[in-house]
C-alpha cells in the first residue's frame, strides 16, 4: 500500500508523483550456490561452516551467512533505481537498445534442434549490431548462456538461423534471442556504456525443445529408466520425467496403477518415436512408489503393455 499527502493545494495547483519499481540482487549462480549451502548447513545439525562472507572473512552462523550475501543485493537494488531516476531527469530521452527479432522459431530435429528468426525493424539503423542467441537446460527459469552470435563484433556475417547440434538425447532445451547495437548511441551518463540489447522476454521459449527419435513400433517401445527412482536423475533438471522411447508416431498412452485403476492418459500425435511423461494424474497429483501399466494404442487399435516400477 503507498500514499500520499495530505496536500494543502489551491485552485489551479497541482502534484506530479513519481513512481518507479526496481527488480535487481545477486545474479542467479550467487543465488544457487549460497542457497544451496544455506540448506546443507540447515539439513546437517552441527554443521557451524565456516561460511565465506562478502568480505572475505567467515562466520560459523549459517543465518548471518545467507543474510549478509542478501544485503549485497542493496548496492545492484540501488543502482537500478538511479538509471530510474536519470531516466525520469532526462524526460525518458535514454539511449533505447534495437527491437527485437519479429518473430523467433525453434523447432526439434532429430540430430539437431533448428532456430531461425525474423529481421529485427531497427536493422536499417546505423548503429544496429546484430544477434545474440542464448540456451538453457532442463527448465526455463534458470541460468542461460550465448551459444552463437552474429553481426557487428563476431567473426560470423548477419545471419537468420543456427542449427544447434550440441544438445543431447533426451535433455530439454529452451532458448531465447536479442537484438543488439554496437554501443555508439549509448554515451550518455544516463546507461553504463555499451551494448544495448532487447528484452529477451519477446523471444524466449517456455515448451522444452528436444531432439527427437524415428518413430518405432508396438514391438521397439522401452520405458526409461525402469525402475524410476527420484534419487538417480535420468534427465538433468527434471527430476520427474519418464521417457517411453521407439514408440508409434501416433498413439494413445494410457498409465494403470497395478490394480487398473486409470490415471493419466497421453496423446502422442507429433509423429515422433518419444514421448514424456512428468509422473503426474490427470487430476496433476504426483504418483507415488508403486508398480504400473502403460497400454499403447495405435489408431487402427493395436496395442501393446508394459510394466515399470516408481520408487521415490
Amino acid at each position: 500500500m503507498l500514499a500520499y499527502g495530505p496536500f494543502d493545494l489551491g485552485p489551479g495547483e497541482s502534484v506530479t508523483i513519481v513512481e518507479a519499481e526496481g527488480i535487481s540482487g545477486l545474479n542467479r549462480q550467487m543465488c544457487e550456490m549460497i542457497g544451496e549451502r544455506w540448506k546443507k548447513a540447515y539439513d546437517t545439525p552441527g554443521d557451524i561452516g565456516p561460511f565465506l562472507l562478502p568480505d572475505g572473512s567467515e562466520t560459523g552462523d549459517l543465518n548471518h551467512y545467507k543474510n549478509s550475501w542478501v544485503e549485497t543485493g542493496k548496492d545492484s537494488l540501488m543502482l537500478t533505481f538511479g538509471r530510474a531516476k536519470r531516466n525520469w531527469d532526462a524526460n525518458f530521452q535514454i539511449p533505447q537498445p534495437p527491437l527485437p527479432p519479429s518473430s523467433f522459431s525453434v523447432e526439434s530435429g532429430g540430430d539437431r534442434i533448428f532456430t531461425s528468426w525474423l529481421p529485427s525493424a531497427s536493422e536499417s539503423d546505423p548503429d544496429f549490431g546484430g544477434y545474440r542467441l542464448y540456451r538453457a537446460i532442463g527448465k526455463p527459469d534458470t541460468t542461460y548462456e550465448e551459444i552463437y552470435a552474429c553481426g557487428f563484433g563476431t567473426d560470423e556475417p548477419l545471419s537468420y538461423y543456427y542449427d544447434d547440434i550440441s544438445p543431447v538425447r533426451g535433455q530439454e532445451y529452451y532458448y531465447y534471442l536479442v537484438a543488439y547495437d554496437d554501443g555508439s548511441e549509448n554515451n550518455t551518463n544516463l546507461n553504463p556504456s555499451g551494448s544495448l540489447h532487447s528484452s529477451r522476454f519477446y523471444t524466449r521459449t517456455t515448451e522444452g525443445a528436444t531432439l527427437q527419435r524415428r518413430p518405432g513400433s508396438l514391438d521397439d517401445i522401452r520405458v526409461v529408466p525402469n525402475p524410476f527412482n527420484i534419487h538417480q536423475e535420468a534427465f538433468v533438471g527434471s527430476p520427474d520425467k519418464l521417457a517411453f522411447f521407439d514408440i508409434p508416431g501416433h498413439c494413445t498412452i494410457r498409465i494403470y496403477t497395478e490394480r487398473g485403476d486409470l490415471i493419466k492418459t497421453l496423446d502422442h500425435n507429433n509423429g515422433s518415436g518419444t514421448a514424456y511423461w512428468w509422473l503426474n494424474t490427470d487430476q496433476l497429483q504426483v504418483v507415488v512408489s508403486g508398480i504400473y501399466i502403460a497400454h499403447f494404442e495405435t489408431p487402427t487399435g493395436q496395442s501393446a503393455f508394459k510394466k515399470f516400477i516408481i520408487v521415490r
